[in-house]
């Protein structure tokens, strides 16, 4: 079942707060800074802005400054490295672009991905961004392999000698980049808390099974919103603050609250665009069309900021499953989590607090005051509704909708007979919602569909849906590539095989306890 926003044809744009500019001069090049979307966060620099993670009121950080125009034409040719170190190096101050230059050529540039970092397929009249090459098989590898440069940068930049605790939550494939990109990282400690049932068979294999001597993964009884909410409160918790300082460690995140998150993930945006004009798909300037299967809304929102710099985007097609909070949200303008969780077969999108949706409610309202009292009705009301003239602005660069898990299954096996094309269980919604899209609006503009991560992530569903049967995880894997020759991932391929490492489970009330626990232990 799809339901789609209205459509309101009015000019979206988005202002970056200029409170800080005074007569209406922009900030100096070297004087970029991050200040949070609920207004009481002091303005910080890059390093310490990646650092914190989060902002003190408990608001996401976001850019006080202008971004950059890019010039497209400068951008045509490079490689995915040049590329990064031309986006990224945006939002640093103008004299460190050759250490940010340093940092994504570790990032992207040394064996951890393919050469061709970020694959353009065709599948029919659609072009599918392959955002799974990496280390972990799924497109949260574009940014937790660079966050870790970016956090170790950052304490060298600051002069920082206390130890880093990083703290994730994840409804998959968030905790197993997160500790792939910081194991073993000088200077920091990881800790990751995941949803027991909450996570495909393949997802959980992959996190308890890590290795690393500073990595540390707990499973909760609860879902993803429960882990996220937890890992939010111990920014904000005062007891927490006090026991970091008494044992000289701070707090930071690997989520996509951490704005260190949100930036490499605009830097595929430009580079997918940029294969479709060197294969002669689209000419330099040519707009188009992204759909993004979306859950805490980052990646998305790494988009919007492509727009901001240039990019030629004229929309985005945000799909959901069943947990369809998003859709609601751009069809009426009310966001209620007062509603059912589901758990599904696209268990990455099995969220109902989508995170980053704050910081775009920012970007479009300029207004702080307003952000916190959504938020406050939020958490204590479990819903909040924008203004009208926010939603139209919304509505006029986006489009929402869902499938539910049979239509799921259906658009994996369709596209595969019809394309030839393999789709996981979360592009495939990004698939099919676009379809949808196409029969509702008529809209022939090229579109780029951004996947997410390896079918073989969610074989046993993915078989499901070719063959119409059941089979264990592990077994499923192997039969998929008998029946498509689509290669196995190398991090996939005996993963049943590996060594469990990590067996805590915890109740979700425990997390903040567990947290504490770990502070402790890192001054021993």
């Amino acid at each position: 079942m799809l339901k789609y926003s209205n459509r309101i044809d009015l000019y979206f744009k988005i202002v970056y707060n200029k409170a800080n500019m005074e007569s209406g001069c922009k900030r100096s090049m070297s004087d970029k800074k991050y200040i949070s979307t609920r207004g009481q966060q002091k303005p910080l620099d890059f390093y310490d802005a990646i650092l914190q993670g989060i902002g003190s009121d408990g608001g996401l950080l976001v850019p006080d400054f202008e971004l950059e125009q890019k010039d497209l034409k400068s951008l045509q040719n490079l490689s995915y490295v040049d590329m990064a170190t031309e986006i990224i190096s945006s939002f640093v101050d103008e004299n460190a672009k050759e250490e940010i230059r340093e940092l994504c050529q570790k990032a992207y540039g040394n064996g951890l991905f393919p050469q061709e970092v970020v694959p353009v397929k065709k599948a029919g009249d659609v072009y599918i961004a392959e955002l799974f090459q990496g280390p972990t098989a799924a497109f949260k590898d574009m940014a937790l392999s660079l966050l870790p440069h970016f956090m170790t940068y950052s304490l060298k930049k600051k002069g920082e000698e206390r130890k880093v605790m990083i703290l994730a939550a994840t409804s998959g494939d968030t905790g197993k980049a997160a500790l792939e990109g910081f194991k073993d990282v000088e200077g920091t400690y990881i800790q990751v808390f995941y949803p027991v049932d909450g996570v495909s068979p393949i997802q959980k294999q992959q996190m308890i099974t890590q290795t690393g001597s500073n990595v540390d993964v707990v499973g909760i009884q609860g879902n993803f919103d429960d882990a996220q909410t937890a890992v939010k409160k111990a920014f904000q918790s005062p007891d927490l603050k006090d026991l970091c300082d008494e044992h000289h460690v701070f707090l930071s995140s690997a989520n996509s609250i951490n704005i260190g998150r949100l930036i490499p993930q605009v830097v595929y945006y430009f580079y997918s665009y940029m294969t479709l004009v060197h294969d002669q798909e689209i000419k330099l300037g040519e707009p188009v069309n992204f759909t993004i299967p979306s859950g805490n809304f980052g990646n998305c929102l790494a988009g919007v900021i492509a727009r901001k710099m240039g990019l030629p985007i004229t929309k985005f097609i945000v799909a959901s499953n069943k947990n369809n909070i998003l859709t609601d949200f751009f069809r009426t303008g009310k966001y209620d989590a007062r509603r059912d969780f589901y758990k599904t077969n696209a268990p990455a999108m099995d969220i109902l607090v989508s995170s980053n949706l704050e910081r775009l409610v920012y970007m479009v309202s300029q207004d702080s005051q307003k952000v916190q009292t959504y938020m406050d009705n939020l958490n204590k009301q479990g819903v909040y509704e924008i203004s009208d003239d926010l939603l139209e602005k919304l509505q006029t660069l986006f489009k929402a909708g869902w499938l539910d898990e049979d239509e799921v299954l259906s658009v994996i096996h369709t596209c595969f007979e019809e394309t030839g094309y393999l789709l996981d269980t979360h592009t495939a919604i990004g698939y099919g919602v676009y379809k949808e899209y196409q029969k509702a609006f008529r809209d022939e503009t090229k579109t780029i569909i951004l996947a997410t991560a390896s079918p073989y992530k969610f074989a046993d569903s993915v078989y499901e849906a070719l063959e119409n049967q059941k089979l264990p995880e592990y077994e499923a894997i192997e039969a998929v590539h008998q029946k498509t020759g689509v290669p196995i991932p190398t991090p996939l391929v005996h993963l049943d095989q590996k060594e469990v490492k990590h067996h805590k489970v915890i109740h979700k009330d425990d997390i903040i306890q567990e947290i504490s626990q770990k502070i402790k232990e890192l001054s021993l």
